[in-house]
């Protein structure tokens, strides 16, 4: 077991004042069966009520609605989680197995599919096999920021040969439902400090397990996991709608995590 100091924050602002803004935000990390949520503290700029619930996926969720003026939205969630990978998790959902918009293949992805099934052709064991598809990703994928959105699509980050984790996410994703293996998108913190970070877990038959295609390895108790679902839409953490005069929107992110023990 290790227990984790967390701290996320987020600043949205706006160039102009907005209004009757409705948000829904998923940040607080949730409770897995090998992640527990010791303790956590929650604030937001401006101060406002926030509804909280449940999704489909068990992410935890904040929504609410500012109707004053005001350009900018802060909010930002601290405090200390216990990650065990010795307890397996087996929360199967039958709607990990079937591609989505984000991670519908194209001809190319599918040719590179089959690049990688003959490269593992002959290893016997799914994690090996999977490992030779991470290898075979990383050597084709290039890390570059700001070099797509939230909108690009595992097929299109693919033909640009470039993306950052939500992208080698989406393209890992792709390439599993191909082979008919049930996986699922994770969003969160890990051991990077400044930003978010995104991962997958596939179903092996009995559990769940991480892996990490952006950092071509398989993941351990220095992930947090804030979200989960079938691609990076389910797991988006802030979303919202508003009125006013603006044409620009900005983000500032920061994030921490150190090891308590």
């Amino acid at each position: 077991m290790r227990r984790l100091q967390f701290y996320y924050s987020t600043k949205l602002t706006f160039n102009h004042h907005v209004h009757d803004h409705s948000y829904l935000l998923r940040c607080i990390p949730m409770e897995t069966a090998g992640q527990h949520i010791v303790q956590y503290h929650f604030s937001m700029l401006p101060n406002q009520y926030a509804n909280e619930s449940t999704d489909a996926f068990g992410n935890r969720v904040l929504s609410g609605f500012i109707t004053s003026p005001h350009r900018y939205l802060d909010f930002t969630v601290q405090g200390v989680a216990e990650r065990d990978d010795n307890i397996p998790k087996t929360d199967f959902m039958p709607c990990y197995r079937y591609q989505t918009a984000m991670t519908k293949p194209d001809a190319a992805l599918s040719d590179f599919f089959q690049q990688c099934k003959t490269a593992s052709c002959g290893v016997d064991s799914l994690s090996e096999q999977i490992e030779v598809w991470m290898h075979q990703l990383s050597a084709y994928m290039q890390y570059e920021k700001r070099s797509t959105d939230v909108t690009t699509t595992a097929a299109q980050a693919f033909a640009a040969g470039k993306g950052v984790c939500q992208d080698y996410t989406h393209i890992f994703l792709s390439l599993l439902r191909m082979q008919q293996i049930p996986c699922r998108y994770l969003a969160g913190l890990a051991f990077q400090e400044g930003e978010t970070h995104s991962w997958l877990e596939y179903w092996n038959g009995s559990k769940w397990v991480g892996i990490d295609p952006t950092n071509d390895r398989t993941t351990d108790e220095g992930y947090i996991v804030i979200s989960q679902g079938r691609d990076a839409q389910d797991c988006s953490l802030s979303r919202g709608t508003m009125f006013g005069a603006y044409t620009q929107q900005m983000q500032w992110v920061e994030t921490r995590l150190e090891s308590i023990f």
